[in-house]
This record gives structure tokens, C-alpha cells and sequence, in this order.
């Protein structure tokens, strides 16, 4: 649309050329009265169509406008994060009623591994649909594997059975969802099948240093079954280390010394105490997260159709399984007295656990071994994933996610506490949408399957949209384990940090009942916490990592009170979540409350509600960091030249260029934090338009999407297209999975692994990648 100003030139120009002037002679060309006459009408006549146009073509776009901005004065976000508008406090009194315990029972009532629950496919389905959702099943055809039979047993040197572990849970007689005939049995996803039997070797948590210490120490691993303690890093790579190690097998166990509570100090064991039940197996996939999420047989490609499959090598190729205290210890404790004593060992410090039977030796010992039956299906396997939308004024979208799948028949938090307290989040939008409301932007729900194996229902949606995705996408928000414990947890990428501190002052932290405690008190002043960076191991891994997409993490985790964490057990009930984590399921209301506000924080807001200057402070801080440990004999390498040969470059020193990359991080932070400021008094601006002059309100909508731009792709100009060295899916500069360790996330991961690899030309390359990333960002944001 046309300023004003512009209108009143051209009509301006217009009248300018009722009078002919001939320059040459320099008077006014005379015209028959005849002429004159026919040329005033039919410039009169065309004078009023283009007035009449002019009148139109504004009545109709003011008329639409005034739609735009009905909502200008009554729906508005402030940024105060104590400020509660009209639109939140409808939004807040709807969630009032809380319906999450009703949406846990559903979801925890029958087995839901990836693939299966249909009826909670059409369940979920059936809420998007009641609650006014645009909805959408869509399938992916996955290779998935499935328990057939498995046994594990410990055979002494003439290959007599000395124990028989059960690979089972007992079964509580408080808890009907430890029973029946729909448990799903143990196995480890994506593990292989496989029948061995050989000596076994403890190798504490399985880490790629644990394994080079064992060989160090001259502890022979080849054909040996591996036994490691689950925690620290991502079961897949416990696996992956010990295959590379030349193992032939693994099980992993949980040692009691990784829990808080223990039998010694007096307490009970679940379900009357806050012990860990030591017949509780934690399952789980063993794909090499860190390498790639996703279906193992489509790299990078969505897994949909007939579409070409290639072989995995993102999953293991020996067997593995996941086993019970009460079956590892009779196997462990055969070890006592041979190989290292770990105990006094000095190397060896942090190897000694909790049991009480086993004495921590490395082992392996002649006199046994051990025989792991591993009997898995593998096939091309449907998933289906729900997608409902909330179409909102704009294109552009804020995408919100939960995977519903679980290993077993339960999964009360992980998943289905995210999954209780999304449908909780739409349903409060569906009573704001009652009273005329509708999003500024567009809102996508999705119910991922397939997460536990490997981020499948996400990964594959996120290859297959990539193109909409970083076009339209403003940001991703990951709601996996909602209620887990009693701690706020958040992780995210710091462009969102402003805008997930902003509501935390809004809700009521349900850990205290006075209610004098909101959330901010809790995370910022009870627990001192901080909002963390993101890794790997849930669904937003595809949207930030790979794509680019601001992403967070959000729900309670484990507090230093709360009693023992059922993960991946058939603990992990409806029972075990009413009575004993969150009674009244009031940390679900919680979290539903939190994070509605914040997509209203991120939808209403005509300004993307983006702060870019604290993703520069922390950059600069990471790099900073990073920097301490660059070995002092590269300092003074001189740099290869990677330009063309015919221009005459002056060669530098890696010192020196560390030192410009320094200059100009410095200068990010000196223009983001203008920027912010910049975005902010825009923001202001819109909030108090509403008795500007129409054509000034158009031009402060221009500002804005001048400055909204930029701060969209933001995230993006930290993509390198040729990905990660040896692990190219990821391709983000700034934020991935550790490469040894899966879960924990790491800063600038190019910069520390050839740091770690000791590897300077690498170091060089991903010095030059981050610095023209900066460069382009600090272009971008000149006003």
C-alpha cells in the first residue's frame, strides 16, 4: 500500500501536467478553445477515476486492516513479565478446571510402542478434532524392530546353566498396569539379533574414555560380553563403544549408586519408598544418536513410499540387552576377586557402585560366562503422526510437539505427561477461540510416534518440509516429559530465553501451597537454575540441528527431594503419577498454564518476541571458553590462504584471526543489543498505534516486517550445508549432540572436536565457518 506522501505527489505531479510548457520558446503554447475544452474533460474524467480508485482501493484495505487490528487494545502481550492482559487471564481461568489426570488415564490404559496404539492415534485425533484443530494423520514407513523372545543366562566353564535371569518386572499388586497379558517385553530398540556366549567384563559406564582405560590397563575386551551401568552418556553409544572395542555383546543395568535414595540410608523401595524397585529394567533404542536421528535406512531423506533404503550404519551390530539389578548382580558378583580391583585402583576413580553383592572387579574370569539370546523382528513399519492447526493471521507458525509413543503399557511422564498437558494447552485456546479469538500466527500441534526409537515421527517431518519449515517456521516447542519431578527444567536456544523468562512470574509453583511462589521464585531463587542448551534425545533435535528452527525444552525433572525416577519402566504408571509425583496432577496444570502463555507470548506479538543479544553474550562466552584450551605452539601457525591464487593475501596467524573473530563477535553483541532495543520501542509503538494517523500505522507495519526478517532466520545463518565432520545431518554451528556423548549438548561442536582431535587444520576450517556466519549476521542487522 501507498504512503500517504506518495499519494498527494503523484497528484501533485498530475496537476503539474495540465499546463504544457515549451522550454524552447519559453511560453505557453496556445490551444484552440475547442481543444482546450475536450482536453479538461477527458483529464477531468480520468482525475476522478484515479480519485475513485484512490477512494476504493483505501476504504477496502482499511476495512480489512481494521480486522487485522481488532485485537490491538484488548489482546496485547506486554513484555513486563508481571503484566497478566485480558487474553492471558481468559486464557488462565479456562485451565482452571484441570482435565490432565482424565487425558492420563486414556493414554497409559494400553501398550503404545512406535507403530502400535492406533486408538491413541484416533483418540488424539478425535481431541484435535472436538477442539476445532485443522486435522491431519499422516504415515511414515519406518524400519522398526520388535520383540520375539530373548534369555540370558550365566554358564559356568563346562557351559552348565548357573542362572537364569527373568527379564521381568515384578508385578505390584497396587498397580494393575504392571500385570495382564499386554506388557511389553524388554529389549533395547534398534538392538540386533543375535545368540553368544563368551566372558564378560565390567565397564563401568561405557564411556568411549572408560573403554581406552580398560585397554590401557591391558583388560582384554576382544570377543568379550560387555557390562556397563546406564548414565553419563546415551545407551546407543555404550553399545557403539563397546562394538568398536571388539566386544561381542552388551547389557546395561542401573546401579544403585546412580540413584539418590538407597536401602542403606533407611529408606523404602518403590512403591512404598522412594528406592529404585531393583526389578526395574530401563529399556530404550541403542541408534547412534550422535551420528544420526531418524530412520536408519533413509539418511537425511523422508522415510515415506517406495523410496530407495540404504543399509543402516547408524545402529549396532551386535546384541544387547537391558537388564534388572536383580538379574545382573548374580552375574557381576562371579567377577569378584579377578582382573583390577577397582576399589584400589586410583585410575580407576568414579568405577565403584552401590551393589552389595558385587565387588568391583573389571573381571573377565575363565570360570564363566555368559549367553545373551537376542531374537528381534525387523520390517518396514508404519507410524502415524497428528498434526492439528489453528490457522492463524499470517503464514508464518509456531510449531508445538509431543511424541505419544512409549516402550510400555504405561508412560504416565514419559511421554503422555506431555501429551496430557498439550491437549490441556488447546483446549484453553479453544475457549479463548469462543470469544472471537485468533492467532496472529498460525499454531501447528503434533503428536509424534516413533520418538523412542530414534526422533522418528519428527525427524522424518522435519525432512520432508524442510523447505516450509525454514521458510515459515518461527520456532519449535518440545513438551516430552512434562512432569517428572518437582524442578523446572528448561532448555533452549538463547534467542528464546527473554521470552520463556517472561511468564514464569505468571504461575503459581505448585511445590508450594501457600502460593506465595511462582515459578520464576522457584527456578530463579529457590534452585538457582539456568535456562541450559539443547542436545539430543527428544523431538526438537530435527528443528534446531538440522533445520535451524529456535527451539526449547520444557517440563519438571527430577528435584534434589523427589524419590526415584521409574524411566522407561513399567513403573512409569498411571498409579505411580497419581499418588506419588504429582497427586492432583497440579505440576501438569503448571506446565499447561506456562507454556499456553508462552505461545500467546510468541503468537501476539507483532515483533517476533526474539532477543538476540543474549544468544551473542553466550556465544561470546562459549567461544571464549573454547579458546583457553587452543594448544600455544597453534597460536603462531600461519593460516593457508583459501582464496583464489590470483589475488595477494597477506598469510595470518591463527592468533591473529582469533582475534579478529573476537572484534567481531564484540561488534554482534554492540548491534544485537541495538537491535533489541530497536525491536522493542517498535513493539511499543504498535501497542500504543491505535490513535495514529492510518497511513503511519501502515508504515510502522512495514518497520516491523523489516526487523521480523532478520530475526526469523536469525538461527538460520548458523546452518553449514556440508553438516558436521562425520556426522553431516547435523549441521548447525552453535548447538549439537555430543559426539561421545548423545544427550548432553555441546557450543560450537566443529571448534571443540578438533580441539579434542587435537586437529588444527579442522580447527581452522570451523574458525572460517563461525566468522563469515558472524560477519552475514552483523550485516543483517545494520538499521
Amino acid at each position: 500500500m501507498l504512503p500517504i506522501e506518495t499519494v498527494k505527489h503523484k497528484f501533485k505531479c498530475f496537476n503539474k501536467k495540465r499546463t504544457i510548457v515549451d522550454e524552447e520558446k519559453g511560453d505557453i503554447q496556445e490551444k484552440s478553445l475547442e481543444k482546450l475544452e475536450g482536453i479538461r474533460k477527458r483529464r477531468g474524467f480520468l482525475s476522478s477515476c484515479f480519485c475513485a480508485f484512490i477512494f476504493t482501493y483505501y476504504t477496502i484495505s482499511t476495512l480489512q486492516l481494521t480486522q487485522y487490528f481488532t485485537y490491538i487494545g484488548s489482546n496485547e502481550i506486554s513484555r513486563d513479565k508481571n503484566y497478566i492482559s485480558a487474553l492471558e487471564e481468559r486464557f488462565l481461568n479456562a485451565l482452571q478446571l484441570n482435565l490432565a489426570s482424565n487425558w492420563s488415564q486414556v493414554y497409559t490404559a494400553v501398550p503404545h510402542l512406535a507403530g502400535k496404539g492406533i486408538e491413541l492415534v484416533e483418540f488424539t485425533a478425535e481431541k484435535f478434532k472436538e477442539y476445532k484443530l485443522e486435522t491431519h494423520i499422516e504415515a511414515f514407513d519406518v524400519y522398526l524392530n520388535y520383540p520375539v523372545d530373548a534369555k540370558l543366562t550365566l554358564l559356568d566353564q563346562f557351559d552348565n546353566i548357573e542362572f537364569e535371569a527373568s527379564l521381568q518386572e515384578d508385578v505390584l499388586k497396587e498397580d494393575p498396569t504392571t500385570g495382564g497379558n499386554d506388557t511389553v517385553p524388554i529389549f533395547h530398540g534398534y538392538s540386533a539379533s543375535g545368540n553368544v556366549s563368551a566372558e564378560y567384563v565390567y565397564v563401568n559406564y561405557g564411556r568411549k574414555s572408560d573403554f581406552e582405560l580398560l585397554k590401557s590397563k591391558k583388560v582384554n575386551l576382544e570377543g568379550k560380553i560387555a557390562i556397563a551401568r546406564y548414565g553419563e552418556i546415551f545407551r546407543g553409544l555404550k553399545v557403539k563403544f563397546a562394538e568398536q572395542a571388539g566386544c561381542t555383546g552388551v547389557l546395561l543395568y542401573s546401579d544403585p549408586a546412580d540413584d539418590r535414595y538407597s536401602e542403606d540410608d533407611g529408606y523404602l523401595v518403590y512403591p512404598d519408598g522412594p528406592v529404585r524397585n531393583p526389578s526395574s529394567v530401563q529399556r530404550g533404542s541403542v541408534e547412534f544418536l550422535s551420528d544420526m536421528p531418524g530412520d536408519p535406512t533413509t539418511p537425511g531423506y523422508p522415510s515415506q513410499g517406495n523410496v530407495e533404503r540404504k543399509e543402516p550404519t547408524t545402529i549396532p551390530k551386535i546384541p544387547s540387552l537391558p537388564v534388572s539389578l536383580n538379574d545382573i548382580e548374580p552375574i557381576l558378583k562371579r567377577l569378584n576377586g579377578y582382573g583390577i580391583d577397582l576399589t584400589q585402583d586410583e585410575d580407576f576413580s568414579g568405577w565403584v557402585g552401590g551393589s552389595k553383592q558385587f565387588q568391583y572387579f573389571t573381571g573377565p574370569t575363565e570360570d564363566y560366562k555368559v549367553n545373551i539370546y537376542n531374537e528381534q523382528s525387523y520390517d518396514i513399519r508404519e507410524i502415524h503422526n497428528v498434526y492439528g492447526k489453528i490457522p492463524g493471521k499470517s503464514k508464518d507458525f509456531i510449531l508445538i510437539g509431543n511424541h505419544r509413543d512409549a516402550w510400555i503399557k504405561g508412560g504416565a511422564s514419559d511421554p503422555n505427561s506431555g501429551s496430557s498437558t498439550m491437549l490441556e494447552i488447546i483446549r484453553g485456546l479453544h475457549e479463548l477461540s469462543k470469544t472471537g479469538w485468533k492467532p496472529e500466527k498460525t499454531l501447528i500441534f503434533a503428536s509424534w510416534d516413533g520418538e523412542e526409537y530414534g526422533l522418528l515421527g519428527s525427524t522424518e517431518f522435519g525432512e520432508k518440509y524442510d523447505k516450509l519449515l525454514k521458510k515459515n517456521c518461527i520456532a519449535y516447542l518440545n513438551l516430552d516429559v512434562s512432569v517428572g519431578g518437582s524442578q523446572l527444567g528448561l532448555s533452549a536456544s538463547p534467542i528464546l530465553n527473554r521470552l520463556l523468562i517472561n511468564s514464569l512470574s505468571k504461575v503459581h509453583y505448585p511445590g508450594d501451597n501457600t502460593d506465595n511462589t511462582s515459578l520464576f521464585d522457584h527456578f530463579f531463587k529457590d534452585t538457582e537454575s539456568s535456562i541450559g542448551i539443547l542436545g539430543s534425545g527428544s523431538d526438537y533435535t530435527v528443528f534446531l540441528e538440522h533445520l535451524g528452527i529456535p527451539s526449547a525444552d520444557i517440563g519438571f525433572v527430577e528435584g534434589k527431594n523427589d524419590g526415584v525416577y521409574n524411566y522407561h519402566s513399567n513403573y512409569d504408571s498411571y498409579y505411580w503419577m497419581s499418588t506419588i509425583l504429582d497427586p492432583g496432577f497440579k505440576y501438569h496444570q503448571a506446565i499447561a498454564k506456562y507454556l499456553g502463555l508462552t505461545i500467546l507470548n510468541i503468537s501476539e506479538k507483532n515483533v517476533l518476541n526474539f532477543e538476540l543479544n543474549t544468544y551473542a553474550k553466550e556465544l561470546n562466552k562459549y567461544f571464549t571458553d573454547l579458546m583457553k584450551r587452543v594448544p600455544k605452539d597453534w597460536l603462531s601457525k600461519e593460516m593457508v590462504c583459501t582464496y583464489a591464487t590470483e589475488h595477494k593475501f597477506p598469510l595470518r596467524t591463527i592468533k591473529s584471526y582469533i582475534e579478529e573473530l573476537e572484534n567481531d563477535l564484540n561488534r554482534l553483541d554492540y548491534r544485537s543489543k541495538k537491535f533489541d532495543k530497536y525491536c522493542d520501542s517498535l513493539e511499543k509503538s504498535w501497542e500504543n498505534s491505535n490513535d495514529l494517523p492510518f497511513y503511519k500505522r501502515i508504515i510502522l507495519k512495514l518497520k516491523i516486517r523489516r526487523v521480523n526478517f532478520p530475526l526469523k532466520m536469525f538461527e538460520r545463518n548458523f546452518l553449514t550445508e556440508d553438516g558436521l565432520k562425520g556426522r553431516p545431518w547435523y549441521k548447525h554451528l552453535v548447538f549439537a549432540a555430543g559426539r561421545d556423548t548423545g544427550y548432553e549438548g555441546f557450543a560450537l561442536p566443529g571448534i571443540k572436536e578438533s580441539l579434542d582431535d587435537l586437529d588444527s587444520t579442522d580447527f581452522i576450517y570451523w574458525l572460517r565457518k563461525l566468522h563469515h556466519a558472524i560477519r552475514r549476521i552483523n550485516v543483517s542487522l545494520e538499521l
